[in-house]
């Protein structure tokens, strides 16, 4: 070795780089001492790790040199295994494909398969296989690389090797053909008998499995999808005992020993290096194999697993020969070493968790529990992504165990290779189920949640004896309910009428179903192991939130919450404590609010409300100390809070109380206000801070509603506003550098009037004060300021100050007209705020007619200016500047008008509301048109004197022809009945009068069923109401055209009967009923030319003929409405 290494390191040249400029006359015998030496120095104690520039040019050199001789290529192939597994080379796709066709020549040429399977594997590592020429060759209905996994090899290595060597290979295979042949060829390989011992046949199952579990990351064809899932379903419980199985206990182990923070990390295509289980003699029976390193001409066969080969960086093990040498003569490299350096760390059976002084496991900062992500409810750290594939280290290695051929020897190796087998198994199905298409997905629940327990995933998480197969089949399950969950929607329990079906409905199968997985789950609970229990509750965090519990049997709910509530209480294990914090911020947020939940709560503190009484000041409050062996979730949330601890999980669990359900704990709204307070300002983590202001926030909505219903006494409520102010707020808004001044802004949203105007006149202009200085757009905070001042603006104690609305007018246009506004979150709630602004201004018109006059024109020209210009942004946006401009426009005085430009600006805005009548989403189409009725309102904005007069008639006509929303017919129907005369519907007069004619007789129908029927006689009610506006404004010489309009005579009677019970409900209001009343007694006056609509406004009768009522345009239903 010294000589070798000596003569290669010679004239200063390193030994790669000297290999690599060896003569094309080099004899055979230098050639096979360089590759000799290469492969020395690559195995030894202190490797020097080689660039890929120079491991590729030597490579390539020394093929070339290799020639037709049988030793020097077995030589090249080892080398070749161990420099790619040290570096990542990339080679060309005309340097891959020579490479490639030098393997395959001596694979064919010689009976050392190993060595070149071993090459080859190392070498198409993460390589994009369809710039291979060979792939046929490789991977085609005669691969050498399926052939010798069906065991065409005669050694049943070489068939280990060319599974692993096939996973690496399918890294980047994308050819469906080949993809599907290859599963072929494995579900063969898996359903066949195969040949040898138990532990061969456990062995080839793991490399199949994990084979498919590659394949399936590929997303191929569903049909692809479906073989693998068949021979997944066959596998999933390998080795498992059907009968009883005690779970290990693992009370004493840490989770973090197990290394529970790679679960969500892309799996890796290696096994890892498994922990040592038999130490007896473990020591020199390693001595033994290191001393019998020498050089060996063949690889032993059913001896050492051969380790899985990899391409990768310093992180990674190099791949090695198998005990006993290099093949066909060679240094003596072994791999013993990477199970040395494994085997040496403690298993986690023997380190006990690390306590903190308090008791508690510290706070891990990093690879906190996986729980499913809720929007916006769970933490962001918890989240589960079924595109991720999972990856565990199992134990696995035979030379773990007792070497000898003692039966309990062998049975522990085919235990651990199958416990291999079902953890792959596992995570193949998790990846299937995130790929398979979701209209098949039921099919994978019905198949992996049978019936009978002794089947399935349930099995598998209640009897698997290692930890994370139960751990995999939770992630699995997981994301099984996860694809599923659009079905759960038609679960239904609850008794139906009409007797006993012949059959048993599918909403009742499904609801079984899933109150027998809950119940299931929750069994699983006390006999859990650790490690798992945080799984276990993320699952059923993902479970809760898509069930419809309002549909199930009550008391499940109930018991979820009892379950989670036990695991909260200053738990030794963190994640634990946090899951169960996660299970229960899903339990309180669906569905909301449950009647359940809410008694489930007054349950729990209905013994301790008299400890903090409804109308102290937050500041007066001693805060208790909890029992621990208390069942009180608010109390104990609390607690945490105090001490420091799962602040931020804590936070959401108290926001979705107070938001949803905080009749069950409204005694304790000043205990929780002073625990926000001080989480607020006894941390400086940002994250912290503004949940605690969201705690605040939704405690100052839900006291505003509970001061509406009587229920808070005003005097606590204003001292508790007082105290905030001065001792948060306050602080927070007058430093200019602090990041959660937007949570404060938000905070004072949730004043209330009640409260503002309870306020002294200099705490009123503080809050206003501070509001305006921060919608400077320099500030951080501008939108929420802007916010809060459209939510102050509208506060009738403040309305009618003039100076307030200018000023928070002018902060709005600056807000609008900043650079900053392309950030469509700050436009938005800007543009909200300036719609509130506008319904200020039509209030004050209609309340306080000096208010108009002393408002600036030059004010109102810039709101209309301003948002012009915004009109042009997304629909959100666009929602909330129509309906400031249908205000505006209604506000306009006569004066203001006159101004030659203030008319461009209402036919700019009347266009602009025209065009939102007809495009956009239909929140903006019903807000435009509602516009539209505000303009109208305005007797200033005669649509007779104006170039859009024709226009708006012909855009809300077709409107209400076409248009297949019922509240944008609605409200464009009444915005033609805002015109005050005749003279201000022009010529479009009898093409209105023709458009609603036609409208009521197709509506006469009654079309449209369940949810859209209020919709329907809401819409024919105000067609009525326009017919009748426009018979009270017609001219006499309008008749004759409006009598020509009238439909066909074999339509009138569905028309008559469908119109009359709507104009004589007793459901109309008294304007209704007076607009009506006078265009009954215009038909009255007029004669017999109006018959036909006096006709729809008086009480239905039945006619004569009934066989020829009841086969007119009418519906059964209609006509049994009548008879009622």
């Amino acid at each position: 070795h010294y000589f070798i290494q000596s003569n290669l390191s010679s004239h200063g040249m390193g030994v790669w780089d000297k290999a690599g400029q060896l003569a094309a006359s080099t004899s055979r015998t230098e050639v096979g001492l360089t590759l000799q030496g290469l492969i020395l120095e690559l195995t030894s104690e202190t490797p020097n790790t080689p660039s890929q520039h120079e491991v590729k040019s030597a490579l390539l050199h020394l093929l070339a040199l290799c020639g037709d001789e049988v030793k020097l290529q077995v030589k090249w192939c080892q080398l070749a295994v161990l420099a790619l597994n040290a570096t990542q080379c990339v080679f060309t796709t005309r340097e891959l494909n020579e490479v490639t066709s030098f393997i395959l020549e001596v694979c064919r040429a010689t009976n050392y398969l190993y060595c070149t399977v071993e090459a080859l594997g190392a070498l198409l590592y993460n390589v994009d296989m369809n710039l291979l020429k060979m792939l046929d060759t490789l991977l085609g209905e005669r691969g050498i690389i399926l052939e010798l996994s069906l065991g065409c090899a005669p050694e049943r290595e070489v068939q280990h090797l060319a599974l692993r060597c096939l996973n690496n290979m399918l890294n980047s295979v994308t050819d469906e053909m080949f993809l599907t042949h290859i599963v072929a060829t494995l579900t063969t390989l898996t359903t066949s008998r195969l040949h040898g011992d138990n532990l061969n046949r456990a062995r080839l199952l793991a490399g199949a499995m994990k084979s498919l579990q590659t394949i399936a990351k590929q997303c191929p064809s569903q049909y692809v999808l479906e073989q693998i899932l068949s021979v997944v379903k066959g596998y999933i419980l390998e080795g498992v005992s059907l009968t009883s199985s005690p779970a290990i206990s693992l009370e004493s182990l840490s989770l973090d020993e197990l290394n529970l923070s790679d679960i969500n990390e892309p799996g890796h295509t290696r096994y890892s290096q498994p922990r040592v289980r038999n130490k007896k003699g473990r020591g020199k029976r390693r001595k033994a194999d290191m001393s019998k390193s020498d050089n060996r001409a063949t690889p032993p066969v059913n001896k050492e697993p051969v380790p899985h080969f990899q391409r990768g960086g310093g992180s990674q093990h190099p791949t090695s020969p198998p005990e006993g040498g290099q093949q066909g003569g060679g240094g003596g490299c072994s791999w013993r070493s990477e199970q040395k350096q494994t085997s040496s760390k403690a298993s986690p059976s023997h380190q006990p968790p690390s306590k903190s002084v308090s008791g508690k496991d510290p706070a891990p900062s990093s690879s906190p529990a996986p729980t499913q992500q809720i929007p916006g409810i769970l933490n962001k750290n918890m989240a589960f992504d079924p595109q991720q594939q999972t990856d565990f280290s199992v134990s696995t290695s035979e030379s773990e165990y007792s070497e000898s051929d003692t039966e309990e020897g062998l049975a522990n190796k085919v235990l651990a290779v199958k416990c291999r087998t079902r953890l792959t198994t596992l995570q193949t199905l998790q990846q299937c189920i995130s790929s398979v298409h979701k209209s098949r997905t039921y099919g994978i629940w019905s198949a992996f949640l049978p019936s009978d327990p002794n089947f399935g995933l349930l099995h598998v998480i209640g009897k698997e004896q290692h930890v994370k197969s139960r751990i995999a089949g939770l992630s699995a399950l997981t994301a099984l309910v996860e694809s599923v969950k659009h079905y759960f929607v038609a679960a239904d329990s609850r008794p139906g009428g009409g007797g006993k079906a012949p059959y048993t409905p599918f909403s009742k199968t499904l609801a079984t179903d899933l109150q027998t997985l809950h119940s299931a789950l929750l069994r699983q609970i006390p006999e859990c192991p650790v490690a798992v229990l945080p799984h276990l509750f993320q699952c059923l965090a993902v479970l809760v939130i898509h069930t419809p519990f309002t549909k199930l049997n009550s008391g499940l709910i109930s018991k979820i919450l009892n379950a989670a509530t036990q695991y909260i209480s200053f738990s030794p294990h963190y994640k634990v404590e946090s899951g169960a914090l996660a299970l229960l911020c899903a339990c309180l947020t669906v569905e909301t609010p449950l009647p359940e939940v809410g008694e489930w709560l007054m349950t729990q503190h209905r013994d301790i409300t008299a400890r903090c009484p409804s109308n102290a000041r937050a500041d007066d409050v001693t805060l208790p100390d909890t029992p621990k062996d208390s069942n009180m979730l608010l109390g104990r949330c609390l607690d945490h809070l105090k001490q420091g601890s799962h602040q931020k999980d804590v936070l959401q669990i108290i926001c979705q109380i107070l938001r949803f359900y905080f009749p069950s704990i409204s005694q304790w709204w000043s205990e929780i206000a002073s625990t926000a307070k001080l989480a607020l300002t006894a941390t400086s983590d940002t994250l912290i801070q503004n949940m605690a202001l969201l705690v605040m926030e939704e405690l100052g909505r839900a006291l505003a509603a509970a001061l509406d219903r009587v229920e808070v006494e005003l005097v606590a409520l204003r001292e508790h506003w007082i105290h905030l102010l001065s001792g948060v707020i306050v602080p927070i808004l007058q430093d200019e550098h602090s990041a959660i001044m937007p949570g404060a802004c938000d905070i004072l949203s949730t004043i209330g009037n009640a409260v503002f105007s309870s306020f002294e006149v200099h705490t009123q202009r503080l809050i206003m004060t501070l509001l305006l200085a921060l919608t400077n757009p320099t500030v951080a905070a501008t939108s929420s300021a802007c916010r809060c001042l459209g939510v102050l603006v509208m506060y009738p104690c403040v309305r009618d100050d003039l100076l307030f609305v200018a000023d928070t007018a002018n902060a709005i246009i600056t807000a609008m007209e900043s650079t900053d506004c392309s950030d469509s979150g700050l436009l938005l709630r800007v543009s909200w705020s300036l719609g509130n602004l506008s319904d200020t201004l039509v209030v004050n018109k209609l309340n306080n007619p000096a208010f108009v006059s002393d408002f600036s024109d030059l004010l109102l020209g810039r709101l209309l200016d301003v948002s012009l210009k915004s009109a042009s942004s997304n629909d959100k946006v666009k929602s909330n500047i129509v309906r400031a401009l249908g205000n505006l426009l209604r506000f306009m005085k006569q004066s203001t008008y006159d101004k030659l430009h203030f008319k461009q600006y209402v036919t700019n805005s009347v266009e602009c509301l025209l065009r939102c009548c007809t495009s956009g989403m239909m929140k903006t189409r019903w807000n435009a048109c509602y516009a539209l009725v505000n303009t109208l309102q305005n007797p200033v904005l005669s649509p007779a004197n104006s170039t859009w007069g024709t226009s708006l008639f012909d855009t809300l006509t077709s409107v209400i022809s076409h248009c297949k929303n019922f509240k944008v017919r609605i409200n464009a129907t009444l915005a033609l009945t805002q015109c005050a005369s005749r003279a201000c519907y022009g010529p479009s007069f009898l093409k209105v009068w023709s458009t609603v004619l036609i409208m009521l007789c197709e509506e006469a129908g009654g079309g449209g069923g369940g949810a859209m029927c209020g919709y329907t006689e809401k819409l024919r009610l105000q067609l009525i109401l326009l017919l009748c506006h426009l018979t009270t404004l017609h001219q006499p010489e309008d008749r004759d055209r409006m009598t020509s309009s009238y439909p066909p005579a074999h339509m009138r009677p569905g028309m008559i009967a469908a119109c009359s019970m709507v104009a004589t409900a007793d459901t109309l209001s008294e304007a209704e009923e007076d607009v009506i009343g006078r265009a009954r007694r215009v038909c009255e006056q007029v004669g017999g030319q109006l018959d036909l609509i006096h006709s729809l406004l008086v009480p239905p009768q039945l006619p004569s003929d009934t066989e020829a009522f009841i086969t007119s345009d009418i519906s059964q239903n209609r006509f049994a409405a009548l008879l009622r």
